[in-house]
C-alpha cells in the first residue's frame, strides 16, 4: 500500500473533473488499496483510498462515496531523474 499525492482540477470529485497523481522521484503506479490524499485548487484536501484497479480503470471511495476514474495520461517514465523536469512520472486520470 503506498500513499500518493494528486490534485484535482475543480473544489470536489465529481463526474469530468480530472485527478492527477505525480512524483518527482518514483514511478506512479496507482494500485488497489492504496491511498491519495487529493488537493483541490484551493488548497483543500481529503483523503481516497482506491477500492479496485482493473487495467485502466480505478475505483475509489471518498467520503463514503465511491468514484470510477478512467486513465487519459500515463507518464510512468516522463523524464530520467535528475533532468530539469518537475515531474519525473504522473498518471492522469477522469472522473466518471
Amino acid at each position: 500500500m503506498t500513499q500518493w499525492h494528486a490534485d484535482i482540477d475543480s473544489a470536489k470529485l465529481s463526474a469530468g473533473v480530472k485527478l492527477t497523481v505525480l512524483s518527482q522521484h518514483h514511478v506512479v503506479r496507482v494500485v488497489t488499496a492504496d491511498t491519495l490524499s487529493i488537493e483541490g485548487p484551493s488548497g483543500q484536501r481529503a483523503e481516497a483510498v482506491v477500492l479496485d484497479r482493473t487495467g485502466g480503470a480505478i475505483r475509489l471511495m471518498l467520503d463514503d462515496q465511491a468514484f470510477t476514474l478512467e486513465i487519459l495520461v500515463d507518464e510512468s517514465l516522463h523524464s530520467p531523474p535528475g533532468d530539469r523536469s518537475t515531474v519525473f512520472s504522473r498518471q492522469v486520470w477522469l472522473t466518471h
